[in-house]
């Protein structure tokens, strides 16, 4: 059984020797620059680990061994799971294993943008020493909309709670349980938009959440509306996100996440100095890599013993 980890998934040596004790073990630690060199990647293997490159059907059909994927990761989408399909090769992913973690990155980039801490923090090291030009907001009091109620939007809900924050919410599949003992009320996405100081979102990509904020969802939002993406990047129009950002209907933005990753040069977003941008690292704690490596690990070995767990839908 030939496993083959393809691009920079977080590995311990006891992970590598557990996945070594079920199979020929194959680790390549960085990403591949091309489609060619992924190909080349996932020829020979039985079972592949995948964290950040996209398993397209072309891709898939190149690996004609293949029987197993395991996604290094919550969402499902590194992988055309139509083409696994097709195929009978499996597809697990990792669901649930970094909600502290991404919950509590959230407000680090929420109050990074409104208190203009990237800024701030330039100034200084420039030599300057002027307190003028970085007045902020506070979150006391203020409404913030969760779009997205799963594990993440709850505990972002239950977080702000300590910031005495007014809490709407919207989901498809609203969690009245949770509404009750978070003192969150849902409402639908215009109400949302409209009402909301700040705006964070926590949906999975699908067909129906692409695109979900555009252009006119944006300009229902309240001027000076703080927005937050720890999600997925193509579930806010980036073309609408930054005119907003310059026309100051957006004060500001704190986006971990973009539609195309890493972004382009020449992403109008690179030059906001109204936006707080990180590299995709809100899952990024030692407790939740660590977690997130234990169970896409445990999946390769509940497929080998015929039980495959947490199969993507």
């Amino acid at each position: 059984m030939r496993i083959a980890v393809v691009d920079h998934v977080y590995l311990e040596e006891a992970h590598k020797r557990r996945l070594r004790s079920i199979g020929e073990l194959k680790v390549f630690e960085n990403p591949p620059e091309t489609s060619r060199e992924l190909k080349e990647r996932v020829k020979e293997a039985d079972i592949v680990i995948v964290g950040w490159s996209n398993l397209t059907r072309e891709i898939i059909a190149s690996a004609e061994k293949l029987k197993m994927i395991s996604i290094w990761a919550t969402t499902c989408h590194y992988a055309d799971r139509e083409a696994a399909k097709e195929r009978g090769i499996v597809v697990t992913h990792v669901p649930g294993y970094a909600t502290e973690a991404v919950a509590e990155y959230t407000f680090a980039l929420m109050l990074a943008a409104v208190r203009k801490l990237p800024l701030a923090d330039t100034h200084v090291r420039r030599g300057e020493f002027d307190w003028r030009p970085f007045g902020g907001t506070e979150l006391l009091g203020k409404t913030l909309g969760i779009i997205g109620t799963g594990a993440i939007g709850c505990r972002v809900a239950e977080i702000a709670g300590a910031f005495k924050m007014r809490v709407l919410a919207y989901d498809k599949y609203p969690n009245l349980k949770r509404c009750e003992e978070l003192a969150m009320t849902y409402v639908d996405l215009p109400r949302l938009l409209k009402e909301s100081d700040f705006i964070t979102l926590h949906v999975t990509l699908t067909p129906e959440t692409e695109g979900l904020i555009g252009e006119k969802e944006v300009e229902s939002m309240k001027n000076g509306v703080v927005i937050v993406n720890t999600s997925q990047g193509r579930v806010i129009e980036e073309t609408a996100l930054v005119n907003g950002l310059k026309s100051g209907k957006i004060a500001c933005a704190g986006l971990d996440v973009f539609a195309e990753e890493p972004p382009k040069k020449n992403n109008p977003l690179l030059k906001l100095g109204n936006v707080v941008l990180s590299p995709h690292v809100g899952f990024h704690t030692v407790e939740a890599v660590r977690r997130c490596t234990d169970i896409c690990v445990d999946n390769v070995v509940k497929f080998l013993e015929g039980h495959p767990q947490n199969t993507c839908p």
